[in-house]
């Protein structure tokens, strides 16, 4: 055997399927995109490169080597490696475009039947693509004409090396950009995502086309590496190899999963010399089948043993830190939002949130039934009741989380726009909080604080791409305006601390530090102080007196009756999904009703 040629092959080899988990890695890694249908996007790369530079058929080239096929463009190869990434990045559209509000397992399901469809198309238009017999005779770029047959794998394997390069250092810059961390906030958790007013379903878009992009590319090395394209190529085994690469090296960690793909593509080719170990041969030759599947027993064993030892990978996703807080970083004080309230910290009488006739049912329960109330403007408004009275559902309707079944939620004397989800409501002005938060645990508090206050401009495809000046400059705002939220919160001590890894109190500060960065006028915090010492609680509800001090709206469910009494007023109470009483504290306490539902039968 011809060691160099071998080594040689191994490495281009490796060099293509680490392409293939780059993309793989931008989908599920960044986005949480669970595809199970990425081989599909190998093989149209591969057929469109192979169909683009093919000789016209008749022409002199073609009938010189002896091809069949009927379709040909012969146009140069750097041509058709273009026309292979845009021909994987459509069909990552149209997948996408079907499929990506799909969710989980309905998601990995409809990629796979996607895949499969593709496979059987390319299988049965044998005018396309010749069917299981293929097309061989596909260019190979300068081989024999600039380029010495005798080094062509070697200046192949070189031109991958330098595309695979480029293309990681551009994805790795890519993950640093708002573009990035709002992939892997979605990874995290889609609907904090959303509720931060983030267009999740374009960027998971973005994210799908890219990983396609990355496929076809992968496809068109692969194809003009060795002059042939067949349909057999690409059968589903190779996506879940594409992924056994990228849970080897490292979900998140581009560099990672190139190691993974190395590292698989060794293990996949050793296992080729099975058939060499004494007393395997001699089974091998009583049944032609036991080496290939004793290939793919072994395959299976190294993703168990990968979950086991390595559940996040041989390199995992990297520790990341903020850079310091800058000298512009503004007081604690200005990161507060100031809506129009003649006089900041002192309820009006015009109401900045009505809620008429709200219902949610669930089967024959009502979990809201009927529930009418005002927010004024600049006020601090409790909403008290006991266990199952609706609270957090009327939270839920209120901010688009889910949709009721009845009524009408006005904003500022307007209507948002008809079922308007959490982002929608965003924009309204009117941003929410999670009885437990709803934080994105792999990324710091610097990161979610970024995350929370990115303009949504910033943060797509294209302000990754160019606008450079504008995107740097919302970046070092954002970036000042996170260090103050910091600040005020006294977070200092944890701010390169992924949110995961923080108590359950720093949690709750962090959620308020989120929808400080969002600047809504209005906020609705579910239990903000739940499962929290007194002394940080105090802390919170101090922290939410000084914001709306500064003309902020706060309605807040919440069960600590010392603390609504003393913040809150007015106060709303709810019973059995319904408005049972509403006024200030001292009215409250004295309500009979109340005291019989929800106090205990004493004054509070």
């Amino acid at each position: 055997m011809d060691l160099a040629a071998f080594g040689t092959a191994l490495l281009t080899l490796a060099l293509i399927y680490g392409l293939l988990a780059i993309g793989l890695n931008l989908q599920f890694g960044f986005a949480g995109v669970l595809n199970f249908g990425y081989v599909a996007f190998f093989a149209v790369g591969a057929f469109t490169s192979a169909l683009v530079s093919l000789p016209p058929p008749g022409s002199d080239a073609y009938l010189a080597a002896g091809s069949q096929y009927e379709i040909g463009l012969g146009l140069p190869v750097a041509v058709a490696f273009a026309a292979a990434g845009v021909a994987g990045a459509l069909l990552a559209v149209l997948v996408g475009v079907t499929s990506i509000r799909l969710k989980t397992h309905y998601l990995a399901v409809a990629t796979f039947a996607t895949a499969e469809v593709l496979r059987s198309i390319l299988a049965n238009e044998t005018w396309l693509t010749r069917g299981e017999f293929g097309i061989t005779h596909v260019p190979q770029p300068g081989k024999g004409d600039w380029v010495p047959v005798e080094v062509y794998p070697y200046a192949y394997l070189a031109a991958c090396l330098a595309i695979v390069a480029v293309v990681l250092v551009t994805v790795r810059h890519l993950g640093e950009l708002p573009f990035g961390r709002l992939l892997r906030a979605i990874r995290d958790d889609e609907l904090a995502a959303r509720c931060l007013g983030k267009p999740t379903t374009t960027a998971k878009l973005q994210a799908l086309m890219l990983g396609g992009l990355l496929g076809g590319l992968a496809g068109s090395l692969w194809t003009h590496s060795l002059g042939v394209v067949h349909v057999g190529q690409f059968v589903p085994i190779v996506t879940f190899q594409i992924w056994l690469a990228m849970l080897l090296g490292g979900t998140g960690n581009h560099l990672g999963v190139l190691l993974g793909a190395g590292l698989l593509t060794l293990i996949r080719e050793g296992t080729r010399f099975l058939g060499d170990v004494p007393g395997l041969a001699a089974l091998a030759a009583d049944n032609p089948s036991f080496l290939p599947s004793l290939r793919f027993v072994l395959i299976g064993l190294l993703l168990i043993l990968v979950v086991r030892f390595f559940p996040d990978g041989v390199l995992p996703e990297r520790r990341r830190k903020a850079p310091p807080p800058t000298a512009t970083t503004p007081p604690p004080a200005t990161i507060a939002p100031t809506p129009t309230a003649p006089t900041p910290g002192r309820p009006t009488a015009d109401p900045i949130l009505r809620v008429e006739g709200l219902q949610k049912h669930y089967g024959g329960l009502a979990a809201v039934d009927g529930t009418s109330f005002a927010v004024r403007r600049g006020s601090i408004t409790g909403l008290i009741g006991p266990n199952g009275a609706g609270k957090s559902t009327v939270l839920d309707l209120i901010s688009g989380v889910q949709r009721a079944d009845a009524g009408r939620v006005w904003v500022g004397g307007e209507v948002p726009p008809g079922r308007a989800g959490p982002a929608a409501m965003v924009r309204a002005g009117v941003a929410r909080s999670f009885q437990t938060p709803r934080l994105f645990v792999k990324l710091t508090v610097w990161e979610n604080l970024m995350v929370a206050g990115a303009d949504v401009q910033a943060e797509g495809l294209a302000a990754a791409i160019a606008g450079i000046a504008t995107r740097q400059r919302l970046q070092r705002e954002t970036a000042a305006r996170a260090d103050a939220a910091i600040a005020f919160l006294n977070l200092g001590a944890v701010r390169d601390t992924p949110a995961g890894q923080l108590s359950g109190g720093q949690r709750k500060l962090l959620a308020l530090g989120q929808l400080m960065l969002l600047d809504a006028p209005i906020m609705l915090l579910d239990e903000p102080v739940a499962g929290v010492n007194r002394s940080l609680a105090n802390e919170i509800f101090e922290h939410i007196a000084a914001l709306n001090r500064r003309g902020t709206t706060f309605l807040i469910v919440e069960h600590e009756m010392p603390l609504v009494m003393r913040w809150c007023d007015p106060v709303v109470v709810m019973h059995q999904g319904r408005v049972l009483a509403e006024g200030p504290p001292a009215a409250i306490q004295r309500d009979p009703r109340v005291l019989e539902a929800y106090l205990g039968g004493v004054p509070a």
